[in-house]
């Protein structure tokens, strides 16, 4: 019996630790470089009419910056940067936007994201995100990338807070 409470115990105490994520450095008063349109995954399958109609890739690109300097991280944006020849370097992707519904029937917006932050040129930590909209307050008198927009915004602010102290695998949003 006394076997069996150890090694039920011992079961259970690793299922109630957390996985703790580590800081892998403090970027406050740092200077980090993104592009300024945030492409769309190579296997995203993101309705035409999204990418024809709607500025989410520059929004959220602009939205990071924004909220990011408000957090004593300084954005820059560059398209000529990349992972090699900046100290920081963060490469932003949509991977999914789905936006179903519309301002009659409701709304039902959706933007995920994926970041891989680099230093000198080496991977150092990555995230993924998403948020969703159903429009809120006055929702029937937004249109679709209105509604989109949100979610990057949302987006903006959730990146603005992780790239301040990065945590490899972290996940934003909802």
């Amino acid at each position: 019996m006394g076997l069996i409470t150890i090694l039920g115990l011992g079961f259970f105490s690793g299922c109630s630790s957390k996985n703790e994520l580590a800081v892998v450095d403090d970027l406050t008063n740092k200077e980090v470089k993104i592009k300024s349109s945030t492409p769309f995954s190579e296997d995203a399958f993101i309705k035409a009419s999204i990418k024809e109609e709607c500025d989410i890739q520059k929004q959220l690109a602009d939205y990071t910056k924004k909220y990011s300097n408000d957090n004593s991280v300084a954005i820059q944006i560059d398209d000529n940067a990349n992972k090699d020849n900046s100290e920081y370097f963060l490469d932003l992707k949509i991977i999914d936007a789905i936006s179903e519904g519309n301002a009659f029937l409701g709304h039902n917006k959706r933007t995920r994201i994926a970041g891989d932050l680099y230093k000198n040129g080496n991977k150092i930590a990555t995230f993924k995100g998403q948020r969703h909209s159903r429009g809120g307050f006055g929702a029937g008198f937004k249109g679709s990338c209105t509604v989109l927009e949100r979610t990057v915004q949302a987006l903006g602010e959730d990146v603005s807070e992780w790239i301040r102290y990065p945590k490899n695998g972290s996940m934003l949003g909802e």
